[in-house]
């Protein structure tokens, strides 16, 4: 048995998710393998998935059997050594979850993959202090653009009049390290903190709405709400004292509003992926050219509608 799950971007409301804002999130093409058959490695999440369908099925049910058995491959996260941030450790924790309920036969069912991989990913995560909002998983079981909240998750279409530019910033960011800063910053100056979170809900909320807005509004009210975003998560930064805006992405913001566009820094943000987004109409050719003029690596991803997938293993 092979199951492969997609990565993700969160694009709006990263932080504030965690409150119960909803976050805009895309799954793109880069897949994580998870195979049956040979040893398990060492990875925290796939230890987790084994015990979660222990605890749930029982240590001797074939799903839970299988599951210590499952190997995962996620190279396809990574520019040779570095991690990009692209939501690894959730497509390896969805596809094991997968490829262990699929081995042993049971009908794949997202809305199980869904519970069980959510649960095993917040206990390996909570082992590090960051236990996350989940919306990383449910982008890796649905695919797609999904508006997410903790009690809704709402599938969605990416618009054709808005084009997306990935790019790296240079370095990647540890996710449960700036969890941790911005909650600690959060006790010493709530006030300002708080405030700074309303600006990134306030931000995704119309970034959720403009993702269903009429077509010929839908490019002008998108780049409209991501810019509140970025401007949003910039005053983040500023309320906590982490450096959540990479210098590259401040630079790429100005020089993506001569498309008509902008840029922002994707989940947690401090490095790792930003995107840059443009109306359609606009020259990508030059729009990528100054990205990489200003150091960043563009990246060639698009969304990926498939969300986590099975199949028999041919060998």
């Amino acid at each position: 048995m092979i199951a492969t799950a997609p990565g993700k971007l969160i694009l709006t409301g990263e932080y504030a998710v965690l409150d119960g804002a909803p976050a805009l999130v895309t799954a793109v093409d880069r897949r994580a393998v998870a195979r049956h058959g040979v040893a398990r490695g060492s990875s925290p999440f796939l230890i987790a998935v084994a015990t979660e369908l222990a605890e749930r099925r029982g240590s001797t049910d074939p799903a839970a059997r299988a599951a210590l058995e499952v190997s995962v491959e996620s190279t396809a996260f990574y520019d040779r050594q570095t991690k990009l941030g692209l939501g690894s450790s959730s497509a390896v924790t969805v596809a094991a979850t997968a490829c262990a309920l699929g081995e042993a036969g049971l009908v794949i069912d997202r809305e199980e993959i869904l519970a069980v991989a959510s649960a095993a990913h917040a206990r390996a995560q909570g082992a590090r202090g960051a236990i996350g909002s989940g919306a990383d998983i449910a982008a890796a079981v649905y695919g797609g653009t999904i508006a997410f909240t903790k009690k809704k998750i709402e599938h969605r279409k990416w618009p054709a009049q808005v084009t997306l530019i990935p790019f790296f910033t240079g370095h990647a960011a540890d996710t449960s390290t700036l969890v941790q800063q911005v909650a600690a910053a959060r006790v010493a100056r709530k006030t300002e903190v708080d405030a700074a979170l309303v600006a990134v809900a306030d931000a995704s909320q119309a970034a959720c709405l403009a993702v269903v807005a009429p077509s010929e509004l839908a490019s002008a009210a998108m780049i409209a709400a991501l810019s509140l975003a970025g401007h949003a998560i910039d005053r983040l930064a500023q309320a906590t004292g982490v450096v959540l805006v990479p210098g590259c992405v401040t630079t790429a913001r100005a020089a993506m509003a001569r498309f008509g566009g902008t840029a922002k820094t994707t989940g947690a943000g401090g490095g790792d992926v930003a995107v840059a987004v443009l109306p359609a109409t606009a020259n990508v050719t030059e729009a990528t050219r100054a990205l990489i003029e200003m150091g960043c690596l563009p990246l060639r991803l698009s969304v990926d509608e498939t969300g986590v997938d099975t199949r028999p293993d041919a060998q």
